[in-house]
């Protein structure tokens, strides 16, 4: 099995006399969860797991098989794992760390799996069965997406709770511009005009993808910290709507914390209307004093 340079290096950071062992423990990992190349979350998951550090465990509330809140929802199995557990949520990552995407910012597969393990720390899954009267349908699952880069290939716009990475980049007075025009070029969002050796980016146009920042030759356009662009509320249907922005530019933490508020948000309700209404009933600024 293949393995990206990120996940290489970590590998290469373990003793020698257990690399062996490590490498097979890393690739049964990533074949169990469908993936053909092994990258950086893969290695960390396992370095986890033989740290001894505990999985979080499901207490499921009612088994599937006596719980007739469930019988819908046996019709489809996404909504159950392997052990026939039920899990009322979907997290959907890009492929970009597996087919090395030019775009890619951040592995998404990492903050995927963060996300997972905190739905199971929260039971939300246990939570909302019991929350919900009478028989849950497939809009009560929580519908989460997490993109390396502002493309976008998992569609977070339309998830109740979506992520993609961000690069910003800003001008570095210290270096000089030579006019290359690679910039301008590379743009996507002509966010970016270069007069008289002088270079201006414009805000409300830029993605963030951090590309002008990658072909600068003279470290004109320099890349800051990588963050997460968090979004809620999306939906499709009958009336399809983006989801709001809740934080442009967060780190792991804040995005964690933000998932942590959506949640309550869904738990707490006294209805069961889809998780947009929940947001437009709040307000999404009263959302973000919150986090």
């Amino acid at each position: 099995m293949e393995w990206d340079k990120p996940a290489t290096l970590l590998l290469e950071k373990v003793p020698p006399f257990v690399q062996k062992v490590v490498r097979e423990k890393v690739e049964t990992l990533a074949r169990e969860r469908g993936k053909t190349l092994v990258t950086e979350a893969e290695v960390v998951a396992a370095r986890e797991s033989f740290m001894g550090k505990p999985n979080p465990q499901r207490t499921p509330a009612k088994k599937p098989a006596d719980n007739e809140k469930l019988s819908i929802l046996r019709k489809y199995s996404k909504y159950f794992d392997n052990e026939g557990n039920p899990v009322l949520y979907q997290v959907k990552s890009c492929r970009g760390a597996e087919v090395n995407c030019p775009f890619l910012i951040m592995d998404s597969g990492i903050l995927s799996e963060k996300l997972r393990n905190r739905l199971e720390e929260l039971h939300f899954t246990e939570k909302l069965i019991d929350k919900v009267e009478g028989q849950i349908l497939p809009h009560h699952s929580m519908k989460l997406a997490v993109a390396g880069c502002p493309n976008s290939c998992s569609m977070p716009q339309i998830k109740d709770f979506g992520v993609h990475a961000v690069e910003p980049v800003s001008v570095n007075p210290d270096c000089k511009c030579i006019e290359c025009m690679k910039c301008v070029e590379t743009c996507r969002e002509d966010a970016i005009t270069v007069k008289n050796v002088q270079v201006t980016i414009d805000k409300e146009k830029c993605v963030h993808c951090g590309l002008c920042a990658k072909v600068c030759p003279t470290g004109t356009i320099k890349a800051e910290e990588k963050k997460y662009r968090v979004m809620i509320g999306g939906k499709v249907g009958r009336h399809p709507k983006f989801a709001l922005d809740l934080l442009p530019q967060a780190d792991q933490s804040a995005t964690l914390k933000a998932l942590d508020v959506c949640v309550d948000i869904i738990l707490t309700s006294k209805t069961e209307h889809r998780f947009r209404a929940l947001v437009e009933q709040q307000g999404i600024e009263e959302i973000k004093k919150r986090i």
